[in-house]
């Protein structure tokens, strides 16, 4: 008898230090966030506002260019919010939606193309960062499909 005694008192003890224990846990758990919060004092003439929306103004919006590929002229031209390319005196192109991040970066998902062996589809996304305009020439960076590469492109 004496045995399941100290069974017993043995449980006791460790059911009590069980629940104590999860006790301080959901202390500390519950009151981690407010903790959190007063780590940092912010002064009181603090104003928050809504950060307006700048107007960006890109550098090749409405214009003309071209490059070279394959050793024949293609025909770039910037609109709004559409970038077309031209091949071979405009019978094949690729058409794509623009949206600029910055005066000299976009992003331009292709829509359109009849370019044969082109190996994009429809909702392909380029990126594009001009990165010097120089003598009417316009250099950039651009990235499709995983594929980095550089260029230039002469405005018209």
């Amino acid at each position: 008898m004496n045995l399941n005694v100290k069974k017993n008192s043995c449980y006791e003890f460790l059911q009590k230090k069980l629940l104590l224990s999860f006790f301080f846990f959901f202390t500390m758990l519950s009151n981690a966030q407010d903790a959190a919060m007063n780590l940092f004092d912010v002064p009181d003439n603090v104003v928050y506002s809504k950060k307006e929306k700048t107007i960006v103004t890109p550098l090749l919006e409405n214009k003309q260019f071209t490059y070279t590929y394959q050793g024949k002229k293609v025909l770039v031209s910037f609109s709004d919010s559409e970038h077309v390319e031209y091949f071979n005196d405009k019978k094949y192109f690729i058409k794509s939606t623009v949206s600029w991040t910055s005066a000299s970066e976009c992003s331009m998902v292709l829509q359109e193309s009849n370019l044969p062996n082109f190996p994009f589809k429809k909702g392909a996304t380029l990126t594009m960062k001009i990165t010097k305009v120089k003598r009417g020439y316009i250099y950039y960076a651009s990235t499709l499909g995983g594929r980095t590469w550089t260029g230039k492109m002469r405005e018209i």
